[in-house]
């Protein structure tokens, strides 16, 4: 049994080479934005999380912003995920669809 992971859905290595300059450019901008927020917004929960444990400490308005973009990305990979499953869906009923 195939067991799906992350790495379904990211480009192989084969494909990486085969993008135009201008998708390859594309997607490492995407690469270096998300990987870059994802990683900040997971600090600032840390740092929220470590702020509300301390009584005497307000929280720090850059990790509040930096949960909010975290939060922005994380709702936009989820729908990204839904449109690549409903493609996915699509591709395959119709594969299915036109063998019968």
């Amino acid at each position: 049994m195939i067991r799906g992971d992350w790495n379904a859905l990211l480009p192989s290595h084969e494909a990486i080479q085969a993008m135009s300059p201008e998708k390859l450019e594309a997607a490492a901008m995407a690469a270096d934005i998300y990987s870059s927020t994802l990683s900040h917004g997971i600090a600032a929960i840390g740092n929220l999380l470590a702020g509300a444990a301390s009584s005497n400490q307000g929280l720090d308005p850059a990790a509040i912003h930096d949960l909010g973009w975290l939060l922005e990305s994380l709702g936009k990979l989820s729908a990204k995920l839904a449109d690549t499953g409903n493609c996915i869906n699509d591709r395959c009923n119709a594969k299915q669809g036109g063998a019968q």
